[in-house]
């Protein structure tokens, strides 16, 4: 992987990819694999969008993203085969649910039986992974695109032009494709038919909470994560770290990764990190029935555009066959929801209608 700021330079290729999420990076597999040069621009620092992973303090924790469903034939293709490493572990202990009443219930044992793949020092490895092939500059944000009948000219947030080529694949969350189209010199019609088509996806906000302890304030526990089964709680999901991986937490510590609800992720957003700490904590205490001390390490991440609300995701069709004669196409979360594998799968889709289009 090639990762540098943004420089003086324009560069060229067949394809620009924004966004190097797990979307993009398939994405940019299939068209290498086809014989395009493919480069990628990435705002953040890190690849993998919300498949990441933090080190703090000793521990390694995955914020976003928990693990990769396993029998999917995309993932499966990706992680088994092409990307295949000795620090993919699967997840031994099942989830289990609890509602808004608190009940702790096993789960669904045939969701459990199905592989739940993670890496040994966390999701980030998947996105490091699949970017060493690629040519990705990080902290470089594509702020405007102008259509030059045909192609596309890449201009950064200090306007400076940084790439010319024939086709563009955005995978940014649907609200940030729509700032960026709307910033862009395109055709009038078309700017306003994929304003209309992105403006329908409206995100779920999320404040995910880590939590740590010496692992004696918590005993051990037949799940690996609870999951909210009636989506009335202040908690959507807890996991324990050190159940991926005994190398996640320092001996003898136990790592919860919370992640709130919706509404108090909205209720709380402004909260700052030690209230949240501490008022996970006493959720947690009630839902597992046991009070918990103030804990001895804390994080959070906020992800304003965590997740598609159900029943917003855009169909990929219908706004492609505004924006593909142009050259212009779209993959990531705003057509499958945030799931891992379905990302991979949906930026594997968007590279073979690229591909179609040229033909």
């Amino acid at each position: 992987m090639e990762s540098r700021r943004e420089d003086a330079h324009q560069r060229s290729a067949e394809v620009a990819v924004i966004g190097a999420g797990v979307a993009g990076l398939a994405a940019a597999h299939v068209l290498r694999d086809h014989a395009l040069q493919v480069i990628l621009y990435e705002r953040e620092e890190r690849v993998g969008g919300r498949a990441t992973t933090r080190v703090r303090a000793g521990f390694c924790f995955d914020p976003g993203a928990q693990y990769i469903h396993g029998n999917a034939p995309a993932s499966d293709a990706l992680l088994l085969q092409r990307f295949a490493t000795s620090e993919l572990v699967a997840i031994a202990k099942p989830v289990w649910t609890f509602d808004s009443q608190n009940r702790i219930r096993e789960g669904d044992r045939r969701q459990n039986a199905l592989p739940r793949w993670t890496y040994r020092y966390g999701l980030l490895t998947l996105g490091e992974l699949m970017a060493r092939e690629l040519t990705v500059y990080t902290h470089c944000e594509i702020a405007r695109l102008a259509y030059l009948r045909p192609g596309w000219r890449l201009f950064s947030t200090s306007d400076q032009a940084v790439a010319e080529v024939p086709n563009v694949l955005v995978t940014l969350p649907a609200p940030e494709a729509a700032a960026l189209i709307a910033a862009s010199e395109l055709p009038s019609e078309l700017q306003q038919a994929l304003l209309a088509e992105l403006g329908k996806v409206h995100y779920r906000p999320l404040l995910s909470v880590a939590l740590a302890w010496p692992r004696s304030a918590l005993p051990p526990t037949p799940y690996y994560a609870l999951v909210n089964s009636d989506k009335a709680h202040p908690i959507s999901w807890l996991a324990r770290e050190e159940e991926k991986s005994p190398e996640r937490v320092p001996p003898a510590w136990t790592l919860l990764i919370v992640q709130l609800a919706p509404d108090y992720s909205r209720a709380h957003w402004s909260w700052d990190n030690q209230a949240l700490a501490t008022a996970t904590t006493t959720l947690v205490s009630t839902l597992l029935g046991q009070r918990l001390p103030a804990a001895d390490f804390y994080d959070v991440q906020r992800w304003p555009l965590a997740l598609p609300e159900p029943g917003t995701l855009l169909e990929a069709e219908a706004l492609h066959r505004v924006s593909a004669p142009y050259g212009l196409f779209f993959s990531g979360d705003a057509f499958t929801g945030g799931r891992v594998h379905l990302a991979l799968a949906q930026g594997k889709e968007s590279a073979f209608r690229l591909l179609a289009s040229r033909r």
